[in-house]
């Protein structure tokens, strides 16, 4: 399993690239790619490696000097698809230990730079995103999980291209795209549609970018002006690190045991000070470019828009500065 500069090696017998190929076709790429091993040793002392064998009983071990996690489990209690999702983990590890980071976060790109918009569920990245593509000729870079960091210049790395459209936001933000919904909807909070970019009319981005601008963003029509103040506040500070730790610590991917997604064994956290020295240098270097940005959807669109001229230039934006809490 590749991504970037991180590298795992899988050991198993289930059929990976099956999984890989029917999200394919499901019109989701991975972010990660998959090629076959040349030998079955379960480390080669170069990459972490993660060893699935059938058992009696679900157990997971993880050997950290090693970065070896050993998986054992009856068959049909681990799918392929949930030990990709368990491998991640791991390729998270060394992604971060490489100073890249994958956020829950929309990224897009215009000219080789690139604008990382940051927020709570509903806050408005994807609209923003979308709104970017759509009126402004950027390229959609990543919605929902974002890679981003590295060594030396502050870059986006990967993304996921599939869009999903939360109903209540489109009716406040986008109304136009309410057409991709049933006509009744009941739950307008948690009805979803998964829709691709070609069939919003967007182009995506798969090579690496400079991130120009990163932003904690609040869409809110009723706002009269546009905010525009510094996004480095502690709140921000610990959402940022909270969302940066969510897959290599496993809180918000735990082993769901098939079939019924019961919670299944306990998986050790695979950071380590290494990965944690790389990661806060990425996570420091975002916050010190970071603004909070609020107001209405078409101001905040435009406001990222002039940000990222075509010349690479930033144009000066009229907005309002104040204090912010958020």
């Amino acid at each position: 399993m590749d991504l970037g500069p991180a590298r795992i090696r899988i050991l198993t017998q289930l059929r990976l690239d099956e999984v890989c190929d029917g999200l394919r076709a499901a019109g989701v790429d991975p972010m990660y790619s998959l090629s076959r091993a040349e030998s079955a040793a379960a480390s080669d002392g170069r990459r972490p490696c993660v060893v699935h064998s059938v058992g009696q009983t679900a157990s997971a071990r993880y050997a950290g000097d090693d970065r070896l996690l050993r998986l054992t489990a009856p068959p049909g209690v681990l799918s392929a698809a949930s030990l990709l999702y368990i491998a991640y983990l791991v390729l998270e590890a060394e992604l971060n230990r490489h100073s890249y980071v994958t956020l829950h976060a929309a990224a897009v790109e215009r000219d080789g730079q690139a604008v990382l918009l940051l927020g709570s569920a509903g806050a408005g990245k994807t609209t923003t995103a979308l709104r970017l593509c759509r009126a402004y000729g950027f390229r959609l870079i990543g919605n929902d999980l974002v890679v981003v960091g590295g060594p030396d210049r502050l870059q986006t790395l990967a993304g996921t291209k599939n869009v999903r459209l939360r109903h209540a936001s489109i009716v406040r933000s986008m109304p136009e795209l309410t057409t991709l919904f049933p006509a009744r909807v009941d739950d307008s909070w948690r009805t979803k549609v998964d829709v691709s970019p070609d069939r919003l009319g967007i182009s995506t981005n798969e090579g690496r970018s400079d991130i120009r601008a990163v932003a904690f963003v609040h869409l809110n029509a009723e706002y009269r002006s546009l905010i525009d103040d510094q996004g480095d506040t502690l709140v921000h500070r610990l959402n940022l690190y909270e969302n940066a730790l969510r897959y290599i610590r496993a809180a918000s991917t735990p082993w769901l045991v098939d079939p019924g997604h019961r919670f299944g064994p306990y998986l050790a956290s695979f950071d380590d000070p290494a990965a944690h020295d790389a990661r806060t240098l990425t996570l420091e270097r975002l916050m010190a470019r970071s603004r909070y940005v609020a107001g209405r959807p078409d101001a905040v669109a435009k406001h990222f828009a002039n940000l990222v001229q075509h010349s690479g230039v930033a144009m000066p934006v009229t907005a309002t500065t104040g204090r912010s809490n958020t």
